[in-house]
């Protein structure tokens, strides 16, 4: 989908439209995002749906200053920080206090995942810091470009690319240590 078409409908108030084509091309790659901010499918899927309800609302007040992706990666990330930040808040019960109903003790333990033959990028990536996290799944798994991952996450284009450089020597580091590692998986990428 092209992004013009889609200012090209808004230009001429048909939001129901474009609304439509943002739909079909972004609901996927919101909830990527929100997968990448909130580690569960279940609340990124209901994360990514409230955030194209909001960027529905928000529509008519688009004026295009920044790139559409860009706008909606905004609204899907601050949908996102402000559903943790309440999931943080409600937090009542204490899982370490013998007298909680629910104790660590009761918890069953995440299974372990399978082997595979290759390294699990995924799980490397999760043992990353969150903000580590972010700067990797927006610039390589969303492919977007330095400028927007910069702006998605309101830091310097300098910063990111630092960022970016201490991410994949991380990413480096830790598939150094995966049985079989044979050579840097984690090639910097060519400027976009």
């Amino acid at each position: 989908m092209d992004e013009t078409e889609i200012r090209k409908l808004l230009a001429a108030g048909e939001h129901r439209e474009a609304f439509e084509r943002i739909v079909d091309a972004y609901q996927e790659k919101t909830f990527h995002l929100a997968l990448g901010l909130t580690r569960n499918h279940a609340t990124a899927r209901d994360l990514a749906q409230d955030s194209l309800i909001r960027v529905w609302k928000a529509l008519p007040s688009y004026n295009g200053t920044a790139s559409l992706s860009t706008w909606i990666y905004t609204i899907t990330r601050n949908c996102c920080l402000t559903e943790l930040a309440r999931a943080k808040r409600r937090q009542a019960l204490s899982l370490d206090e013998p007298d909680s109903a629910f104790n660590s003790d009761t918890l069953a333990a995440p299974e372990a995942p399978e082997a595979t033959s290759g390294m699990d990028v995924e799980a490397m990536l999760n043992r990353l810091p969150e903000r580590t996290q972010r700067v990797l799944r927006l610039f390589y798994l969303e492919q977007k470009s330095y400028e927007e991952t910069a702006a998605l996450l309101g830091v310097p284009l300098g910063t990111l690319k630092t960022l970016l450089f201490r991410a994949r020597n991380e990413l480096a580091r830790m598939a150094a240590e995966q049985p079989g590692y044979a050579a840097h998986p984690f090639q910097p990428q060519e400027a976009r």
